[in-house]
């Protein structure tokens, strides 16, 4: 998803990753998938949260984003945490030039993932499957995403061998009245008029016993878990993508 990370999205982010624990639950996916390699970056990383997540199971993280705003998150809240090996970088994926044992890239980058083998050992994609339901009417989605049959299909077609973890997680959002329910729907659907956001409230809006976040806007997503041997890969070394 194509962020413009400000104040209240990262707020809306961080209270859906707190209140459902997604990025803790991608996170023990992907550590196993770590073991035997030393150093990671994560292309596209938003504000890091699996990274903090995956700190204590590699050496070396390298956190690359082009919003500023993401960044400053990031480094602040690794700072806060006294995450030491975390590297947070403001940098344009297109300028790579470093190489590490395993790239990550989750919900970005996987229509150009052939760019980023040569700087890795290893490529983990995270690709979103179908989703249900949405978090703002469907018909203003700004972009077409890939899903995990389009890129299982793409890498099936150039005979590129992966392996593939399918899950499904919780990752709706919860709001803290019907007032931020009402922000949230209208930031990621500007267009859409007052009655269709109050009817897609309506029909997806629940209540909950939470006295933050009265109020939840549920959604399960579907990802699939790519692993690909970047062209870093040294025959018999047993640095392979299984």
């Amino acid at each position: 998803m194509n962020f413009d990370w400000n104040s209240e999205t990262i707020r809306w982010y961080q209270a859906a990753n707190e209140y459902t624990g997604f990025n803790k639950k991608i996170a023990a996916l992907i550590a196993p998938k770590l073991a035997g390699y030393t150093s990671l970056c994560d292309i596209g990383c938003g504000l890091g949260l699996v990274d903090m997540e995956l700190c204590q199971s590699i050496n070396k993280i390298t956190c690359i984003d082009i919003s500023g705003a993401a960044i400053a998150f990031l480094k602040k809240t690794a700072a806060d945490r006294n995450i030491k090996n975390i590297h947070a970088l403001l940098q344009d994926c297109s300028h790579l030039t470093g190489t590490w044992d395993v790239i990550y890239i989750s919900f970005f980058g996987s229509r150009i993932f052939k760019s980023f083998l040569p700087h890795c050992k290893k490529l983990i994609v995270v690709v979103s499957a179908k989703n249900k339901p949405e978090l703002y009417p469907g018909s203003y989605r700004k972009y077409k995403k890939n899903t995990v049959a389009a890129f299982k299909q793409d890498l099936d077609s150039q005979g590129i061998p992966y392996s593939l973890t399918e899950a499904t997680f919780n990752f709706g959002q919860p709001l803290a009245s019907l007032e931020d329910a009402h922000k949230f729907v209208l930031n990621y659907s500007p267009q859409a008029s007052p009655d269709e956001v109050a009817n897609f409230l309506s029909q997806n809006l629940t209540e909950t016993d939470d006295k933050t976040y009265p109020l939840f806007l549920p959604h399960n997503k579907s990802i699939g878990i790519f692993e690909i041997k970047g062209e870093l890969f040294i025959p018999g070394l047993g640095n392979g993508y299984c």
